[in-house]
């Protein structure tokens, strides 16, 4: 609960924690600006519990409670004397709240220094006092910012709220604050995460994970053991983080602690929340000092008698001779490390060593090496055989463009170990020499370039090349080819002509004249409907396609036609000029219509039947009478009959019977006649 220290007196809030256990719930609070901490230590705080639920079903209404009628105060000075003797905290707390004085700095003089100094101390005593508190949660309580509510049920969930009790005519806002708790959100408390122990030369160095674990725990306890099983506290105070660090989960606390060498210890840490509670301890870590060497390597010469050779030279105290067992010669990439021994087991007395495997750079540090296995390291030097040799040329290299004409390049990384970066060439001809586009040496893997698109050129050609850290340049790596966004659509067709036949309606036409063009898309409107919308009939399948012959649900009607090229990228041209054409329909020949019939005197009926060849029929119409020339209309079929009995007949008489057939598009066939005698 430590405070941001600030003065914005407008933001002045309550700050409040709860901590629920299987049979209380204990709360601190504070106000978080000094100001408002001094007018809530005056006027007292109101702490609200409102019941919202009982074993799982919300009460309604909500049942609110005043844990206390009158406001929490600061307890009487003379009820803090015992344990104020007792806990340091505590009389830090009393002094804070009850103290004359409160200074932890040196006098300022003048007007505005003594101005400051009242300012100063208000703070002091807030900063003080809300540390203290963080340590001491029977301190809390004595100052009216901490209270047990053992008056809780199991199964209720409450809303604890607490308030200043402000009176109306204060010139000062604070806010309320409030925590949800309850006996069923009891939750034990974790170990300390991240115990390590670095042991040296008369001294351990504790470290462990702090800020994972900050919302439970605000200190630690550190404990110590010489068998691994009587352990003693070793901190007078609490250790704390008294910085505040945002979004970093690595924030560590650090103790060191004074012990002989050669013999082991072992240590464990205990968190300790803000109610006073401690938790299980860490796992333990163990270890024992080990006096270090004072000796230490220095390499003042290095030697290059070819280029895949080079000699060090190194000076050592020869009094340190008789304390190391070796010394060793070890490399690395770079000046950072990490290092490798490349060379072991180099006699105590040698100081100089030859190494005949250099890569084009190369960092040297050589260790020596004690009795006890403890090293110490000289400083690096770098060694760099003459390079003549480029590094291999990049590989991978991909790249897209976008509307915007943003050019985006990527490519595989250089391996070489003294590479220095990249090179970017461009060219709008692959035939042609490529420029140089980087004025220096690129050091990523990937790069941006920005390129106007509406121009002539439908693409743009890159080329790369690696440098290393002599400026040796690597051959050009495989050309990229970049095809730019289309943006321009293709030119439109010109429908040249029709004709018309009895299978439909064939129109052609001159094809878009770009280069790019995929295809040809065909529309068609028929004249006088009350849509005015143009229906897509025919894609072609290529772009040399130029005729197409409509015979889709042709009537007797007038269209229209437009045709409009699309390309590659689905772009399509402004539509081509319309041309319209009238369309009889399909020309109805006798033999399209063939009718029999056949008399049963027998079961009394004339049969009859029928049958239509490549004609799309809305109906059938059938006649009867008993002359040819006395026909009249006797029955209408729909589409699909193809039969009709006759029944109604007189014995030895002659029939006459007519059929036509009406198309969709309304035109009429003509009558077919079928005389017969039953």
């Amino acid at each position: 609960m430590l405070i941001n220290l600030c003065w914005g007196q407008d933001s002045t809030s309550v700050q409040l924690i709860s901590r629920s256990l299987p049979d209380k719930v204990m709360l601190r609070w504070a106000v978080d600006q000094p100001l408002g901490w001094k007018m809530g230590n005056e006027y007292g705080f109101y702490v609200e519990r409102s019941t919202i639920s009982r074993n799982g079903e919300a009460v309604v209404p909500i049942e609110r409670k005043m844990l206390f009628q009158e406001p929490l105060k600061p307890r009487p000075l003379e009820e803090w004397e015992t344990l104020a003797n007792q806990d340091q905290n505590i009389a830090v707390l009393a002094q804070a709240l009850f103290g004359e004085t409160f200074e932890t700095l040196a006098p300022k003089t003048g007007v505005l220094g003594k101005i400051n100094a009242v300012n100063d101390e208000l703070e002091q005593r807030f900063t003080f006092a809300l540390l203290a508190a963080e340590q001491s949660f029977e301190g809390a309580k004595l100052a009216g910012w901490g209270l047990v509510d053992t008056s809780v049920v199991p199964g209720e969930a409450y809303v604890y709220k607490v308030t200043v009790a402000l009176p109306e005519d204060a010139n000062i806002k604070i806010k309320e604050a409030s925590t949800y708790a309850g006996t069923h959100l009891y939750e034990k408390l974790p170990q300390p995460i991240g115990l390590a122990g670095i042991f040296k030369d008369s001294h351990v160095l504790l470290s462990w994970n702090y800020n994972l674990l900050s919302s439970i725990y605000t200190s630690y306890i550190v404990e110590k053991s010489a068998d691994g099983l009587n352990f003693e506290e070793q901190n007078q105070q609490p250790i704390f983080n008294a910085s505040q660090h945002a979004n970093d989960n690595n924030i560590a606390l650090y103790y060191t602690d004074s012990i002989p060498n050669d013999k082991t210890f072992y240590y464990r840490v205990k968190g300790k929340n803000a109610f006073g509670e401690i938790g299980p301890a860490s796992p333990i870590v163990q270890g024992k000092g080990k006096k270090s060497l004072e000796y230490v390597p220095r390499i003042y010469r290095k030697e290059m008698p070819t280029d895949h050779k080079a000699i060090l030279y190194w000076e050592f105290k020869e009094e340190g001779s008789e304390l190391i067992t070796k010394f060793q010669l070890n490399r690395s990439n770079t000046n950072d490390g990490p290092f490798r021994t490349v060379i072991d087991n180099i006699p105590p007395t040698s100081r100089s060593i030859s190494y005949d495997k250099l890569d084009r750079i190369n960092y040297f540090t050589v260790s020596a090496v004690d009795k006890n296995g403890t090293k110490s390291e000289s400083l690096p030097v770098m060694v760099q055989p003459v390079d003549s040799v480029p590094p291999a040329a990049p590989k991978g290299l991909i790249g897209t463009m976008d509307t915007t004409g943003i050019v985006r390049l990527s490519w595989a990384k250089n391996l070489e170990e003294d590479l220095k970066g990249y090179r970017i060439f461009r060219s709008n001809n692959p035939n042609t020499e490529f420029s140089e586009i980087t004025t220096e040496t690129h050091d990523s893997e990937n790069y941006n370039d920005s390129l106007s698109i509406r121009n002539l050129n439908t693409k743009v050609y890159y080329k790369l090349q690696a440098e290393d850290q002599r400026y040796n340049r690597s051959g050009f790596s495989q050309m990229l080819v970049v095809n730019k966004p289309d943006l321009i659509p293709p030119s439109p067709p010109v429908l040249t002509k029709y004709g018309i036949s009895e299978e439909g309606i064939r129109i052609s036409w001159v094809p878009s004249s770009s280069p790019d063009v995929s295809s040809h898309q065909v529309f068609r409107k028929i004249i006088g409907k009350q849509t005015d919308l143009w229906e897509k009939i025919h894609e072609t399948a290529t772009k040399s396609d130029t005729t197409f012959l409509d015979s889709r649900e042709l009537e007797q009607n007038r269209y229209s036609y437009i045709v409009v090229a699309k390309d590659s990228s689905g772009l399509e041209s402004t539509p081509s000029a319309p041309i319209t054409v009238a369309w009889s329909g399909k020309t109805i020949k006798d033999d399209d219509l063939k009718f029999s019939g056949t008399a049963n005197r027998e079961l009394r009926f004339i049969h009859l039947s029928w049958k239509i060849k490549d004609q799309e029929v809305l109906e059938y119409r059938l006649y009867r009478g008993t002359t040819v020339n006395d026909l009249k209309l006797f029955k209408t079929f729909n589409k699909d009959v193809t039969s009709y009995n006759d029944i109604d007949l007189k014995i030895n008489s002659e029939y006459t019977y007519g059929l036509q057939f009406v198309l969709i598009s309304g035109a009429l066939s003509p009558v077919k006649k079928l005389e017969l005698k039953y």
